[in-house]
Protein backbone atom coordinates (compact mmCIF):
# COMPACT_ATOMS: atom_id res chain seq x y z
CA UNK A 1 0.00 0.00 0.00
CA UNK A 2 1.16 3.72 -0.91
CA UNK A 3 1.74 6.78 1.52
CA UNK A 4 -0.64 9.73 0.38
CA UNK A 5 0.14 12.76 1.62
CA UNK A 6 -1.83 15.72 2.14
CA UNK A 7 0.08 19.18 1.35
CA UNK A 8 -1.59 22.37 2.99
CA UNK A 9 -0.96 25.47 3.66
CA UNK A 10 -2.42 28.26 6.27
CA UNK A 11 -2.32 30.96 3.42
CA UNK A 12 -1.29 31.18 -0.30
CA UNK A 13 1.71 32.02 -1.39
CA UNK A 14 4.21 30.01 0.59
CA UNK A 15 5.78 27.72 -2.60
CA UNK A 16 2.76 25.07 -1.77
CA UNK A 17 2.92 23.70 -5.55
CA UNK A 18 6.40 23.89 -6.50
CA UNK A 19 7.37 21.62 -2.71
CA UNK A 20 5.01 19.42 -4.23
CA UNK A 21 6.41 19.28 -7.76
CA UNK A 22 10.04 19.00 -6.94
CA UNK A 23 10.06 16.39 -3.91
CA UNK A 24 7.79 13.98 -6.70
CA UNK A 25 10.52 14.38 -9.05
CA UNK A 26 12.77 13.98 -6.48
CA UNK A 27 10.84 10.18 -5.30
CA UNK A 28 10.95 9.59 -8.66
CA UNK A 29 14.66 9.80 -8.85
CA UNK A 30 14.61 7.38 -5.23
CA UNK A 31 12.75 4.83 -7.40
CA UNK A 32 9.32 5.35 -6.57
CA UNK A 33 6.01 5.43 -8.52
CA UNK A 34 4.10 8.98 -7.78
CA UNK A 35 1.39 10.50 -8.35
CA UNK A 36 0.49 14.45 -7.84
CA UNK A 37 -2.86 15.33 -7.66
CA UNK A 38 -3.70 18.91 -8.19
CA UNK A 39 -6.74 19.38 -5.66
CA UNK A 40 -6.37 23.51 -5.83
CA UNK A 41 -9.33 23.78 -8.44
CA UNK A 42 -9.23 27.99 -8.26
CA UNK A 43 -5.87 27.99 -9.09
CA UNK A 44 -4.76 24.57 -10.96
CA UNK A 45 -1.13 25.54 -11.58
CA UNK A 46 0.42 21.97 -11.08
CA UNK A 47 0.50 21.53 -15.11
CA UNK A 48 2.22 24.67 -15.22
CA UNK A 49 4.94 24.15 -13.06
CA UNK A 50 4.78 20.51 -13.97
CA UNK A 51 5.13 21.89 -18.22
CA UNK A 52 2.17 20.00 -18.90
CA UNK A 53 -0.16 22.29 -19.69
CA UNK A 54 -1.53 20.48 -22.48
CA UNK A 55 -1.49 16.70 -21.48
CA UNK A 56 -4.25 16.53 -18.50
CA UNK A 57 -7.39 15.48 -20.06
CA UNK A 58 -9.27 14.24 -17.39
CA UNK A 59 -9.34 15.66 -13.43
CA UNK A 60 -10.15 14.03 -10.29
CA UNK A 61 -13.54 14.68 -10.69
CA UNK A 62 -13.84 12.77 -13.67
CA UNK A 63 -12.63 9.45 -11.87
CA UNK A 64 -14.90 10.36 -8.96
CA UNK A 65 -18.10 10.54 -11.15
CA UNK A 66 -16.65 7.57 -12.86
CA UNK A 67 -16.25 9.65 -16.31
CA UNK A 68 -12.70 8.45 -16.53
CA UNK A 69 -10.71 5.90 -15.16
CA UNK A 70 -7.80 6.12 -12.95
CA UNK A 71 -4.97 5.01 -15.71
CA UNK A 72 -6.49 7.83 -18.39
CA UNK A 73 -7.08 10.55 -16.05
CA UNK A 74 -3.31 10.29 -14.37
CA UNK A 75 -1.32 11.51 -17.37
CA UNK A 76 2.23 10.65 -17.64
CA UNK A 77 4.92 13.08 -17.26
CA UNK A 78 7.24 13.17 -20.10
CA UNK A 79 10.52 13.50 -18.31
CA UNK A 80 9.84 11.66 -15.40
CA UNK A 81 9.03 8.41 -16.45
CA UNK A 82 7.65 7.12 -13.02
CA UNK A 83 5.84 10.59 -12.15
CA UNK A 84 2.38 10.48 -13.18
CA UNK A 85 -0.43 13.58 -12.38
CA UNK A 86 -3.87 14.22 -11.87
CA UNK A 87 -5.47 18.03 -12.06
CA UNK A 88 -8.78 19.33 -10.38
CA UNK A 89 -12.01 20.35 -11.46
CA UNK A 90 -11.95 23.07 -13.65
CA UNK A 91 -15.68 23.67 -13.44
CA UNK A 92 -15.96 26.64 -10.11
CA UNK A 93 -17.20 24.72 -6.99
CA UNK A 94 -17.67 21.45 -8.05
CA UNK A 95 -14.69 20.38 -6.27
CA UNK A 96 -15.96 21.65 -2.95
CA UNK A 97 -19.41 19.32 -4.11
CA UNK A 98 -18.05 15.50 -3.40
CA UNK A 99 -18.78 14.17 -0.03
CA UNK A 100 -15.84 13.35 2.32
CA UNK A 101 -16.61 9.60 1.56
CA UNK A 102 -16.32 10.22 -2.08
CA UNK A 103 -13.15 11.66 -1.90
CA UNK A 104 -11.99 9.05 0.71
CA UNK A 105 -12.50 6.31 -1.64
CA UNK A 106 -10.60 8.28 -4.60
CA UNK A 107 -7.26 8.21 -2.29
CA UNK A 108 -8.21 4.32 -1.37
CA UNK A 109 -7.92 3.69 -5.02
CA UNK A 110 -4.70 6.01 -5.48
CA UNK A 111 -2.96 4.13 -2.51
CA UNK A 112 -3.18 1.12 -4.19
CA UNK A 113 -1.45 2.08 -7.32
CA UNK A 114 1.11 4.64 -6.36
CA UNK A 115 3.83 4.24 -3.57
CA UNK A 116 3.58 7.77 -2.81
CA UNK A 117 0.93 10.23 -3.55
CA UNK A 118 1.09 13.74 -3.43
CA UNK A 119 -2.12 16.09 -2.64
CA UNK A 120 -1.50 19.62 -3.74
CA UNK A 121 -4.40 21.33 -1.59
CA UNK A 122 -5.88 24.91 -2.07
CA UNK A 123 -4.44 27.10 0.75
CA UNK A 124 -7.08 27.44 3.31
CA UNK A 125 -9.80 25.01 5.26
CA UNK A 126 -11.92 24.53 2.29
CA UNK A 127 -13.99 21.42 2.59
CA UNK A 128 -12.02 19.94 -0.26
CA UNK A 129 -9.07 20.18 1.75
CA UNK A 130 -10.47 18.83 4.65
CA UNK A 131 -11.78 16.14 3.07
CA UNK A 132 -8.18 15.18 1.69
CA UNK A 133 -6.73 15.84 4.38
CA UNK A 134 -8.45 13.10 6.81
CA UNK A 135 -8.06 10.59 3.94
CA UNK A 136 -4.10 11.05 3.71
CA UNK A 137 -1.72 9.02 6.06
CA UNK A 138 -0.35 12.45 6.71
CA UNK A 139 -0.62 15.77 6.07
CA UNK A 140 2.84 18.76 5.22
CA UNK A 141 1.85 22.16 6.13
CA UNK A 142 4.23 24.00 4.12
CA UNK A 143 4.98 27.86 5.79
CA UNK A 144 7.73 30.54 5.24
CA UNK A 145 9.31 31.45 8.37
CA UNK A 146 7.25 35.16 8.70
CA UNK A 147 5.42 35.07 11.78
CA UNK A 148 2.18 35.24 9.84
CA UNK A 149 2.64 32.13 8.04
CA UNK A 150 4.09 30.42 11.43
CA UNK A 151 0.64 31.41 12.77
CA UNK A 152 -0.98 30.06 9.84
CA UNK A 153 0.18 26.82 9.64
CA UNK A 154 -0.31 26.23 13.52
CA UNK A 155 -4.02 26.91 13.16
CA UNK A 156 -3.96 24.44 9.75
CA UNK A 157 -2.40 21.75 12.03
CA UNK A 158 -5.32 21.93 14.54
CA UNK A 159 -7.90 22.04 11.99
CA UNK A 160 -6.03 18.96 10.69
CA UNK A 161 -5.93 17.40 13.93
CA UNK A 162 -9.17 17.61 14.46
CA UNK A 163 -10.94 16.25 11.25
CA UNK A 164 -8.66 13.08 12.15
CA UNK A 165 -5.11 13.81 10.77
CA UNK A 166 -3.12 12.90 13.07
CA UNK A 167 0.43 12.94 11.44
CA UNK A 168 1.28 16.43 10.32
CA UNK A 169 4.71 17.48 9.88
CA UNK A 170 5.93 21.46 8.91
CA UNK A 171 8.26 22.53 5.85
CA UNK A 172 9.84 26.03 5.85
CA UNK A 173 10.16 27.30 2.87
CA UNK A 174 12.18 30.28 1.17
CA UNK A 175 14.13 30.30 4.15
CA UNK A 176 16.43 33.49 4.29
CA UNK A 177 19.80 32.98 6.42
CA UNK A 178 19.85 37.12 6.37
CA UNK A 179 16.95 37.67 7.46
CA UNK A 180 17.41 35.34 10.42
CA UNK A 181 20.70 36.88 11.28
CA UNK A 182 19.15 40.30 11.24
CA UNK A 183 16.67 38.46 13.89
CA UNK A 184 13.73 39.98 11.16
CA UNK A 185 12.67 36.12 10.72
CA UNK A 186 11.89 33.14 13.29
CA UNK A 187 14.95 30.91 13.26
CA UNK A 188 14.79 27.10 12.75
CA UNK A 189 13.74 26.40 16.34
CA UNK A 190 11.49 29.02 17.01
CA UNK A 191 9.22 28.37 14.12
CA UNK A 192 8.68 24.55 15.15
CA UNK A 193 8.04 26.35 18.46
CA UNK A 194 5.44 28.87 17.34
CA UNK A 195 3.94 26.04 14.84
CA UNK A 196 3.87 23.24 17.33
CA UNK A 197 5.04 20.80 14.58
CA UNK A 198 7.80 18.43 14.34
CA UNK A 199 9.93 19.76 11.79
CA UNK A 200 10.31 17.66 8.29
CA UNK A 201 12.51 20.39 6.25
CA UNK A 202 13.93 23.06 5.35
CA UNK A 203 14.14 25.15 1.84
CA UNK A 204 16.49 28.16 1.21
CA UNK A 205 15.70 30.67 -0.88
CA UNK A 206 16.77 29.64 -4.34
CA UNK A 207 16.32 32.39 -7.92
CA UNK A 208 16.39 29.03 -9.84
CA UNK A 209 13.09 28.16 -8.08
CA UNK A 210 11.36 31.17 -9.77
CA UNK A 211 12.91 30.68 -13.31
CA UNK A 212 11.98 27.13 -13.23
CA UNK A 213 8.48 28.12 -12.28
CA UNK A 214 8.07 30.82 -14.91
CA UNK A 215 9.96 28.35 -18.16
CA UNK A 216 7.78 25.36 -17.62
CA UNK A 217 10.79 23.11 -16.14
CA UNK A 218 11.57 21.35 -12.79
CA UNK A 219 13.88 22.57 -10.36
CA UNK A 220 14.70 18.83 -9.32
CA UNK A 221 15.60 17.80 -12.99
CA UNK A 222 17.68 21.31 -13.71
CA UNK A 223 19.83 22.42 -10.99
CA UNK A 224 21.45 20.79 -7.77
CA UNK A 225 22.16 24.01 -6.00
CA UNK A 226 20.36 24.31 -2.41
CA UNK A 227 16.58 23.97 -2.43
CA UNK A 228 17.22 21.47 -5.25
CA UNK A 229 19.44 19.19 -2.63
CA UNK A 230 16.81 20.30 0.26
CA UNK A 231 13.72 18.62 -2.14
CA UNK A 232 15.83 15.43 -2.07
CA UNK A 233 16.74 15.55 2.05
CA UNK A 234 13.35 16.20 2.34
CA UNK A 235 11.83 13.01 -0.07
CA UNK A 236 14.28 10.68 1.54
CA UNK A 237 12.62 11.01 5.05
CA UNK A 238 9.29 10.41 4.05
CA UNK A 239 10.97 7.33 3.06
CA UNK A 240 12.33 6.94 6.55
CA UNK A 241 15.71 8.07 5.90
CA UNK A 242 17.51 10.11 8.48
CA UNK A 243 19.22 12.54 6.59
CA UNK A 244 20.98 16.17 8.23
CA UNK A 245 19.32 19.64 7.22
CA UNK A 246 21.27 21.68 4.86
CA UNK A 247 24.65 22.65 6.56
CA UNK A 248 24.26 26.28 5.51
CA UNK A 249 20.42 26.67 7.33
CA UNK A 250 21.63 28.17 11.04
CA UNK A 251 19.10 27.59 14.20
CA UNK A 252 18.97 23.74 13.68
CA UNK A 253 21.60 20.91 12.96
CA UNK A 254 21.64 17.34 13.72
CA UNK A 255 19.50 14.60 11.67
CA UNK A 256 15.78 15.07 11.43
Amino acid sequence: MGNVIAVASGKGGTGKTSFCANVAVSLCALGEKVLVIDADSGLRSLDLVLGMTDRLLFSYGDVIRGDATLKEAAAPHPVAGNLRVLTAPGEPGVAESFPPEQIAELVARVRAHFTFTLIDCAAGLGRDVLSFAAAADRAVVVSTSDYTALRGAQSTAGVLERVGQETCSIVVNRLRPGMIRAGSAANIDRAMDSAGLSLLGVVPEDEDVIACGNSGSILALEHYGPAAQAYMNIAKRLRGQRVRLLDQVPGHWGEA
